[in-house]
């Protein structure tokens, strides 16, 4: 009896569910098959391309870099990381952001299984210090000694993209690319992730020098893929819950209303709601409109609340 309602509870563990927060996992969230998107993409890889894919909040930027990093970690050397951690002293100098650089490209090769000689050499030395042309020297060295072709994913990189240390980085990352064509050992390929068009950044030669310069992302290909879901794609996801659940729910009617919601058409948008009167009369009214401004915003819509 015990054992029948440990597997019972092991089965309630492992049920699947929605999930609107964080990254979409397959084996443990209901999901919108994109593959037809991930394909797009690992073609822009292929063809040694540096590109950004910078959409709204909720778009799912990261969780495509996760099923990127899923499906292409055996082929390739992944260095996956997230600027979203990195408090402000990580960009307060080159010394303390090469040492996050190095501690985030350690401990996601690490996660990622491979072997303690690609660990080591992002491993941070406590009494040196470091510079921008230290990391470029290294990621030429590390890619240039390793088997396989290596890329690059940083998410969340809006965390410093008003920063000129992050900019200049990107300077290191364009010379490199550059370099390419010169024999030079460098990343394959290149993908930020960012809620605004990092090619809009601009170079300054000086930190006192008012003049701007060209966008050192100015390497980077155009990012093409519809990150929207179709009706179609949007019925993979309720397939399988209906698999599970058996609602009884007219899927096509389904779909083409969380089509309505999230085809893009307000996505980014910034919508002012005056909220007042009767609408707070009661508990259940005002339940009833937060959670309307909760879609809203889970939509990728900005929500603006004012009282009147």
């Amino acid at each position: 009896m015990a054992h029948g309602k440990f597997e019972e509870s092991m089965v309630m563990i492992m049920k699947k569910r929605f999930n609107v927060t964080g990254t979409c996992i397959p084996q443990k969230h209901y999901m919108v098959n994109i593959q037809s998107k991930i394909e797009q993409i690992e073609a822009l890889i292929e063809n040694d391309n540096y590109f950004t894919i910078n959409r709204a909040r909720q778009f799912g930027k990261t969780t495509t870099l996760f099923m990127l990093w899923k499906n292409l970690k055996d082929k390739y050397i992944i260095i996956n990381i997230s600027f979203e951690g990195m408090g402000d002293e990580s960009f307060s100098g080159e010394d303390a952001f090469v040492r996050s650089f190095y501690n985030r490209a350690a401990q996601s090769l690490k996660y990622a299984g491979y072997s303690e000689n690609l660990i080591k050499a992002w491993k941070v030395d406590k009494e040196k210090n470091y510079s921008l042309e230290q990391l470029r020297d290294n990621i030429k060295d590390f890619c240039e000694k390793v088997e396989k072709e290596v890329l690059l994913f940083i998410d969340e990189v809006d965390k410093s993209s008003d920063n000129q240390l992050f900019i200049n980085f990107l300077g290191i990352l364009r010379e490199l690319y550059l370099s390419r064509a010169y024999g030079a050992a460098t990343f394959k390929s290149v993908i930020l992730t960012s809620v605004y068009d990092i090619k809009n950044l601009k170079l300054k030669l000086r930190p006192d020098d008012e003049r701007k310069y060209n966008s050192p992302w100015n390497i980077a290909v155009d990012f093409d893929v519809d990150m929207n879901f179709g009706v179609k794609e949007i019925s993979t996801m309720l397939e399988e819950y209906e698999k599970d659940e058996n609602t009884g729910m007219d899927i096509e009617t389904v779909s083409e209303e969380i089509f309505r919601y999230t085809s893009g058409k307000y996505t980014g948008k910034t919508i002012v709601v005056k909220y007042g009167g009767n609408a707070m009369l009661s508990d259940e009214l005002r339940n009833a409109v937060i959670s309307d401004l909760v879609l809203l915003s889970l939509t990728g819509i900005n929500v603006v609340l004012v009282h009147g």
